[in-house]
């Protein structure tokens, strides 16, 4: 069983992280790994760490090895999933993915979300519909989810879908769930989309 880190600790390792200070962060993290060194929070922090460095072999390794000792772990597999999307291996990535979904009997919405986004970029236009309306169905405020079948359906031009489901986003403001980005940032690309459907029917319209 890891040994338990103090949310102070945590905390400060938040802090020196979301300030850049990586090498002071990563300092910190290796202290609890010396007497700890099997310890799941302190290696996933260092792989994040090192992922925002860009250094994706260390925080490949942290990954790696975590997969080794537990294995059929849908966390890791996503995170692994998430490197292996980073280094352009997709055909490898996907694997890692589907593992993680069937492991979790198809009900977490964010793996499933991302299992979407990978059929799209494969191609598969009717796939990563289903996928993300079956996430959207699971958790329908996650505003990634929103923002992900909006900006796919006006690149498929569906225009009527992503139409109504801007119109869920401002129905639902209030109450949207967000992760890594603050809700400003999801304003500005509906903002965005928004303008680009009227500018496509004004300019329709006009011809």
């Amino acid at each position: 069983m890891d040994k338990y880190i103090p949310e102070e600790v945590l905390d400060e390792i938040a802090k020196l992280t979301e300030e850049w200070k990586y090498d002071e962060a990563i300092e910190m993290v290796n202290r609890i790994l010396t007497r700890d060194p099997k310890n799941e929070q302190a290696l996933l922090m260092i792989a994040d760490i090192q992922y925002r460095q860009w250094n994706m072999d260390w925080a490949d390794k942290a990954v790696t090895f975590l997969n080794s000792t537990k294995k059929d772990d849908p966390l890791w597999l996503y995170v692994k999933w998430l490197l292996e999307m980073e280094k352009n291996n997709r055909k490898e990535a996907r694997t890692y993915l589907r593992k993680a979904m069937q492991l979790t009997n198809w009900e977490n919405h964010e793996i499933i979300r991302c299992y979407g986004l990978s059929e799209y970029r494969y191609g598969n236009r009717e796939k990563w519909r289903d996928f993300l309306r079956k996430a959207f169905k699971q958790d329908s405020l996650d505003a990634e989810v929103i923002y992900n079948i909006i900006q796919l359906s006006i690149l498929d031009e569906d225009y009527e879908e992503s139409e109504e489901m801007i119109g869920f986003y401002h129905d639902n403001h209030a109450g949207l769930k967000i992760v890594d980005k603050p809700i400003e940032w999801y304003d500005k690309k509906i903002a965005l989309f928004e303008k680009y459907l009227w500018w496509k029917k004004h300019f329709q319209l006009e011809k």
